[in-house]
């Protein structure tokens, strides 16, 4: 016996109601399991597609030549014309503020420019690396409030904006479905049907088909002469790893132009401001105060042992030894003592007597810092100028500031230590690479030599017998102005320069890879 229903009894005109208030929750719903938006194809698609097409042609294996600078410019101007799509300025917050816009794009254009100024690869490789982490410097600053972030918050919202698209590689593609559904293009469903089925199907086979054919292969001599014989007709173009290398370019560059500023747009990337530190300040008085008795020693002693010179080293020690031995130990000590001073500043709460030990630990990290300045001096004075060398100097000079920015946060936590690191270092880095360091390493050390008794002119640099041998074997074409006055040397270093497989001449022909250090000195050669 069928059960009798008990329930309410509604009208027709309340079932139609009802049916009008689930409509619109239907329709969400499906709203929400449709993949794609033809809407975020439009905006950002065509932008990245140029993108990709200009950095392509810009910067396929060409990482010195002149169209880098171009590649930034049109770069600029296409993130340009996708904030103003947002009604925004390339380069203004929100709030307005464009200071730190105006130094972003002006630092970035002239690294850029340097990038076709010099054939150093270690000058390339940070030139790289700076443009890099300043361009997602710079659209963390444009999309994201950065208000009382630190250091840890930059470094993580840098790192959360470069791995965040990754999680969103396949969007583009939903989105250009999407977009094409909307123009008309749909596929019907049996069509889709039969595409899906024939992509698994090639799926599958391609596993199987290389474990069926080897097999057979080595089952059957006649069948792997015939398959050789297959694969050695097969002719692909001389250029092939360049289409291929082509194709993944356009493919990478423009999911990338594609997805960064989609996952900035979203509001993907939240890092909360890190506030005030809720440590007690003891545990950091007390590990800071026991390491800071140390300094203390070591730091009395540089002053009375080698800044004033008043005692004698061990016998058969000398002061190039002496200074070689110990830089880096105290170079690593001395970034230690920076990180030290920018945790405790983090984490514990605000204290006169934490303070106090700060400002020690500040202290004996400059008297650190002046005695590895004097120990690369002295060792320079002996064994010469060398690119790694002069980038430690640099470095030092570049570690005295950030520590300079951390002791006026000990005092004013407020203070945006990140920001003004980031404005000194780019300063800083940006006067090195144009000061042309392989041209000013040749210069200094060819003058040394000619003031140097004869059997001191051939003292070793590093591995190489000579001051000559390490100009012509290590230094770029940037320091062939240097050598003017030297002909034989000059020509020497011509000799070396062409028989380098990265000064190849097909490396620096044409429009797109010309650079203006390896053309200097073509000229300067005579050809």
């Amino acid at each position: 016996m069928a059960e009798i229903y008990t329930g309410p009894n509604y009208s027709e005109a309340e079932i139609k109601n009802m049916v009008k208030e689930i409509k619109p929750v239907v329709q969400k719903v499906e709203l929400e399991e449709q993949k794609g938006s033809a809407e975020v194809f439009r905006k950002y698609g065509v932008l990245a597609l140029i993108f990709s097409l200009e950095y392509t042609f810009c910067l396929y294996r060409n990482y010195s030549g002149i169209t880098y600078p171009i590649f930034m410019a049109a770069t600029l101007g296409l993130f340009h014309l996708l904030r103003k799509k947002d009604g925004l300025s390339l380069l203004s917050t929100r709030s307005g503020n464009k200071a730190l816009g105006i130094f972003h794009v002006a630092s970035l254009m002239l690294l850029s420019i340097h990038k076709c100024m010099t054939t150093s690869g270690a000058l390339l490789f940070l030139d790289a690396v700076a443009i890099f982490l300043l361009f997602f410097s710079f659209v963390l600053y444009l999309y994201v409030d950065t208000t009382g972030w630190d250091i840890a918050c930059w470094l993580g919202g840098i790192i959360v904006s470069i791995f965040l698209p990754f999680a969103h590689f396949l969007n583009p593609f939903f989105d250009l479905g999407q977009w094409i559904k909307g123009r008309g293009g749909e596929i019907n469903k049996e069509k889709k049907q039969v595409i899906s089925a024939i992509v698994i199907g090639i799926i599958v086979a391609i596993p199987l088909l290389f474990v069926v054919i080897s097999l057979l292969s080595s089952a059957d001599m006649v069948f792997n002469r015939l398959l050789e014989k297959m694969v050695e007709s097969i002719h692909l173009p001389d250029n092939f790893a360049d289409i291929i290398g082509i194709i993944c370019t356009l493919l990478l560059s423009f999911l990338a132009a594609y997805l960064i500023p989609y996952v900035f747009d979203k509001g993907e990337v939240k890092i909360k401001a890190r506030g005030e530190g809720k440590a007690n300040p003891i545990t950091a008085i007390t590990f800071s105060s026991i390491i800071g008795v140390v300094y203390l020693v070591f730091c009395l002693i540089q002053v009375v042992f080698l800044f004033t010179g008043s005692m004698k080293l061990p016998s058969g020690y000398t002061y190039a030894e002496y200074a070689h031995e110990g830089f880096y130990q105290l170079l690593t000590v001395c970034i230690i003592n920076v990180v030290m001073v920018s945790v405790c500043t983090r984490e514990f709460k605000k204290s006169k007597v934490l303070n106090g030990v700060m400002f020690f630990i500040g202290a004996c990290t400059y008297i650190m810092i002046a005695s590895a300045v004097v120990r690369m001096i002295m060792y320079i004075q002996v064994y010469n100028l060398t690119f790694l060398r002069l980038f430690v100097l640099w470095f030092l000079a570049v570690l005295c500031l950030w520590l300079a920015f951390l002791m006026v946060a000990v005092l004013n936590r407020s203070f945006p230590v990140f920001r003004a690191c980031m404005v000194a270092i780019t300063v800083a880095y940006i006067g090195f690479v144009f000061a042309n360091p392989d041209y000013q390493i040749a210069k200094y050390d060819l003058t040394v030599v000619e003031n140097r008794a004869y059997e001191d002119k051939y003292a070793k640099i590093d591995e190489y017998g000579s001051v000559t041998d390490y100009i012509l074997s290590s230094l770029s074409t940037d320091a062939a102005p240097a050598l003017v006055n030297d002909e034989n040397l000059l020509h020497k270093f011509d000799l070396h320069i062409t028989s380098r497989d990265k000064y190849a001449k097909k490396n620096y022909e044409g429009f797109r890879k010309y650079n203006f250090s390896y053309a200097r000195a073509q000229k300067l050669f005579g050809k």
